[in-house]
């Protein structure tokens, strides 16, 4: 049968694609990177997988865990529902395929197990059953589970409904301690004798809920005899027949009694008891927790709570780690988790800058100097751990040498004291992970991290003794407040470093350096808006202190994930990776890397980064403000662009006040210190009563609310006829502007401009256009960054030509119908400014496929199948600008290869071929396929990027390159077009300046 189960799994990994040459781990594999064989150890101890296929970042390493593989000898309900439970908890990997021997079950791991009549339920997470019986409809079956659709994402695309974050196990167990918190804290202030503060009572819950976490975890851990941590017996010691820790919890002196021999025999200071906790908590109190631990009370919506269900040695430690930093903060407002929470998939994406996993073990310091509840540290201990195993390779781990390597090389600061117990905690539980059971009962002493390693202070107190070491790598997600402390805003003060708006992120960003290594690096997590965008006065000189003093090597502006990696946080993050100044370099351009989500379930735990995202800006153009956001959207085509219309054109500030014209924005509402009575009898245009073009007055009333500020005292011409009233605003793509020929009052949200009739209007077909949006999309500073509006400032700013009589008579004639034809405006626009052919097809794409994807995210055409008209257009852009730039006798051939697979091909010709342009292979799936499978692996003969996972990527042959994208239309745009050509004009013309450079 064991036979039979393994030729099974080789027939099975064979269909699927799956090999140890693309990602496919399984036991006593020699070629398994530090990370696989990490992961697929625990994995292997806790949930019994024989194999574990590894999703491969863009450089071809095997990274995230995407399909776990357990084999069944035979059919058991109990046994099934087992292993989709310890998957669940295992979390990581989304699917679990279960092979028996005559057929394949295949499971949902974000699936929350359930307990149906008194067992857990065989059926959840139950995805199908495909028969190993029937061998075409096998295939048929395995099909959206092929390498090619988990790595492209294409099977996350077609599957978006049927996994559910929310019922992923970070997010339940997340979601139960908060209720377990929020109902334990309000009974203990409810009964509160002490008179204790709330602060206090928070720390005391928080204290029991570690215990019981600590203590599941180690009655839990088993090893293959079925020997927990604790000696036989261990829980009756405390109270006479006792088999569990939910026993004890019967018996408040039990369970102290517990917590003091716990707190005895591991010497370590995680969750100590609080000087006066024995007389704040109760034995009701206790038996509340039991309740919840057993499972016996509901949760919201009369859903049983998920307890009994959870495994907390199988749970991984960085996902406690990272759902403490979510909850350890008590708030009134649950809500208000701000960006304390940092997502694992973007502190993994973060440390493998810093610390990679690929590397040789060797002795350095690494400090988070914001560290939270621990997990960048957790992270960074898990893999000086596996460098060590990786340059040990004949040494079993010992924990006198886990010890050391924590005590040596961890360090970490944050102002919250309970945070420290926390990270304390997840650090001496990722200790555990590495031994056996019985080990860490008989051998392991936890050491004193509090005032050795981890230190309960203000980062910027010069006395505390973390600041006498130098640190090889400084990483962590500093504070967000715009408050700076008064031990940081002393350190600015005496060290003279520029910050903006009292950014406490930048003052860590300044204070990093003082304590790295010559050769040391630092990572921080920061506000995109101060760092890249933001242009104040302050600001900017802290941006352009920032580059000349430091040696920037990294940016990951991850602003477009604002909303998926902080749910309940409006602020967009940027990552950065600097050295000190005089640690070479400097001459390397800066790698700016602006990721995309796909609008999956992908999205939430790892970033797909494409060619198109990356980009390198060189040092001498840092301090350019528009740079960043230009590069973030667009390619240096739209950079010249961008510079063409604002050096060719004056600004609307510039047109207006040279006329004279008023310009403001509207009535606020205020304290009534300038209040406008005589405004009260004016018709209001409210925001969403602003049109293009024009607006009915007969559908407005007067104003009636004396509620408003007149801010506008200098400039109420605003509020008179004729007026140009723009609001701020999108709708979709595009900002409205109405030209109104009567007087009316309006908003702050809407800016006023009072001059010339003519001038108005050919204004309102301006800020109506294409142009206007895509302007502004590739320079505003919260615009498709932070916040769906423009501020004042960036209208006025924008580009026009100085109008001449002729253009102004032309836009009156246009605005003038009584239906204005808007293609017609759309070529005026472009006209006046003189844009060429492919700068319109430019700002076409811009608004088609690119703010499209922005605002309707998965359900825009720019991710729908691109047709073949549309495939015609790529290949006779790509092959005319090719023939044009390399000066060809003959023309550049394009042939193209699509139809229902998730990627395409563009096959290009510097040779005459023997076919037409363009092939549309629509009905071919399999010519497709092999094509693709053909390329992937002599990608991966040659050691290099995956086709399937990097998605994007370019094959120079002899006489022919071959370029393979995904399906989807926004790749294969005229914008794109124009990108690729441009991109392998470069590449050959630095082949071929290499190529004589040798002789």
């Amino acid at each position: 049968m064991v036979n039979l189960m393994i030729e099974h799994l080789g027939s099975l990994f064979q269909y699927l694609d799956m090999s140890a040459d693309n990602g496919l781990a399984f036991e006593d594999d020699q070629s398994l990177t530090v990370y696989q064989k990490q992961f697929f150890d625990q994995a292997k101890k806790k949930i019994h997988t024989n194999a574990i296929y590894f999703l491969r970042d863009a450089e071809g390493v095997p990274k995230i865990p995407l399909v776990y593989f357990s084999c069944l000898i035979e059919y058991d309900e109990e046994s099934i529902a087992q292993l989709h439970r310890l998957a669940w908890n295992m979390g990581e990997a989304p699917l679990l395929f279960i092979v028996l021997p005559h057929q394949i079950l295949i499971y949902d791991n974000y699936e929350a197990p359930q307990i149906k009549n008194g067992r857990i339920d065989p059926l959840s997470g139950f995805i199908e059953k495909i028969s190993l019986v029937e061998t075409l409809e096998t295939q048929r079956r395995l099909q959206p589970y092929r390498r090619i659709q988990l790595e492209t994402g294409e099977f996350w695309r077609v599957n978006t409904t049927r996994f559910n974050i929310n019922s992923r196990v970070d997010v339940t167990l997340i979601s139960n301690l908060r209720i377990m918190r929020a109902k334990m804290i309000s009974k203990i202030v409810a009964n509160n004798h002490s008179n204790s503060s709330l602060p206090e009572i928070g720390a005391i819950v928080h204290g029991l809920l570690g215990r019981s976490i600590l203590v599941k975890y180690l009655e839990e851990r088993k090893d293959t005899q079925g020997n927990s941590v604790f000696p036989n017996d261990f829980f009756s010691r405390f109270h006479q027949g006792a088999k569990s820790y939910g026993d004890l919890l019967c018996d408040i002196k039990a369970t102290y009694a517990l917590y003091a021999e716990l707190e005895k025999h591991f010497h370590g200071d995680i969750f100590p008891i609080m000087q006066n906790e024995q007389e704040i908590v109760t034995q009701l109190d206790l038996l509340e927790l039991k309740s919840f631990l057993d499972g016996d009370i509901d949760f919201h919506n009369n859903q049983m709570t998920l307890w009994p269900l959870y495994s907390f040695d199988v749970i991984p430690i960085q996902l406690i780690s990272s759902v403490y930093e979510m909850f350890f903060h008590y708030q009134e407002n649950e809500s208000e988790k701000g960006t304390y929470y940092t997502p694992f998939h973007l502190v993994d994406l973060l440390m493998d800058e810093v610390l990679p996993w690929e590397a040789k073990y060797k002795e350095i310091k690494i400090l988070d100097p914001s560290c939270g509840s621990g997990i960048f540290l957790v992270e960074a201990y898990r893999r000086i751990i596996g460098q060590w195993q990786y340059s040990h390779p004949l040494e079993k781990i010992t924990s006198s040498t886990l010890i050391t390597l924590l005590s040596s090389s961890i360090f970490g600061v944050d102002l919250n004291r309970e945070a420290i117990r926390i990270a304390s905690f997840s650090l001496c539980l990722t200790m555990c992970d590495f031994l056996e059971p019985r080990t860490i009962w008989e051998e392991l002493e936890f050491p004193q991290l509090n005032g050795n390693n981890l230190f309960p202070c203000d980062f910027f107190e010069d006395g505390e003794f973390f600041n006498q070491n130098k640190y090889d790598v400084i990483i962590g997600n500093p504070p967000w407040e715009s408050q700076l402390t008064d031990f940081a805003l002393e350190y600015i003060r005496s060290a003279n470093h520029p910050v903006g708006d009292k950014q406490v992120a930048q003052a860590f960003s300044w204070k990093a350096l003082d304590l790295c290594t010559d050769t040391g690096i630092i990572c921080f997590l920061m506000p995109s808006k101060g760092l890249l965008f933001n242009r104040s006065t302050t600001n900017i000189a802290y941006r352009k202190a920032f580059f000349e003093e430091t040696n920037v090597i990294v940016l990951l502006n991850l602003s477009v994930f604002r909303k998926v990696l902080f749910s309940n946080a409006t602020g967009p993050a940027t990552g950065v990776v600097y050295r000190k100044k005089d640690n070479g370099g400097q001459e390397n351009p800066i790698f700016y890397c602006t990721p995309k989500p796909l609008y999956t379930v992908e999205d939430r735990r790892r970033f797909f980064i494409e060619p198109a995202d990356i980009c390198r800006i060189p040092r001498d153009i840092v301090n350019n403000d528009l740079i960043w956001k230009i590069s973030m959207w667009g390619s240096p085509r739209d950079l010249e662009l961008i510079s063409k219309l604002r050096t060719q054109n004056i600004t609307i500030d510039e047109l207006t006040t040279s006329l004279n014209m008023s310009k403001a924005e509207g009535l606020k509402r205020g304290n009534k210190k300038k209040s406008c009575p005589d405004l009260l009898i004016t018709p209001f245009v409210p925001v969403k009563k602003i049109m293009p073009f024009r607006i009915d007055s007969k559908k407005l009333i007067a104003l009636r609310d004396d509620g408003f500020e007149c801010t506008v005292e200098k400039s109420r011409q605003i509020f008179l006829t004729p007026h140009l009233l723009i609001k701020q605003s999108p709708v979709q793509w595009r900002f409205f502007a109405a030209y109104l020929d009567f007087d009316a009052t309006f908003n702050h949200s809407i800016l006023g401009i009072h001059g010339r009739q003519d001038v108005l209007k050919y204004l309102c077909l301006i800020v109506n256009s294409k142009l206007f949006s895509y302007y502004h999309i590739m320079t505003s500073r919260r615009w498709l960054v932070e916040r769906d509006e423009l501020e004042a400032g960036e209208i006025l700013s924008t580009p026009v030509p100085a109008p001449t009589e002729a253009i102004l008579q032309k836009a009156m004639s246009i605005y003038d119908q009584e239906v204005i034809d808007e293609a017609a405006l759309e070529t005026f626009i472009f006209d006046i400014y003189h844009l060429k052919d492919y700068e319109r097809l430019m700002i076409n794409d811009a608004i088609l496929y690119l703010y499209d994807s922005f605002h309707l995210k998965s359900n825009s055409r720019a991710f729908t199948r691109p047709t073949k008209e549309h495939m015609d257009m790529y290949a006779t852009t790509i092959s005319g600008i090719l023939t044009r730039s390399l000066s060809l006798s003959q023309k550049t051939h394009c042939v193209i290869y699509h139809g229902v697979a998730p990627l395409a091909v563009a096959r290009i010709y510097f040779n005459e071929p023997r076919f037409e342009k363009h092939e549309d292979n629509s009905d071919d799936a399999s010519r497709i396929d092999e094509l693709l499978q053909r390329l992937d692996n002599l990608l991966i003969e040659q050691r290099s990027q995956s086709v399937f996972v990097k998605r994007n990527v370019r094959i120079y042959l002899k006489d022919e390159v071959y370029v393979i994208k995904p399906n989807q239309s926004k790749y294969w745009s005229y914008s794109a077009a124009c990108r690729d050509a441009d991109e392998i004009y470069a590449d050959i013309m630095r082949a071929w300046r290499l190529q004589h450079e040798q002789y």
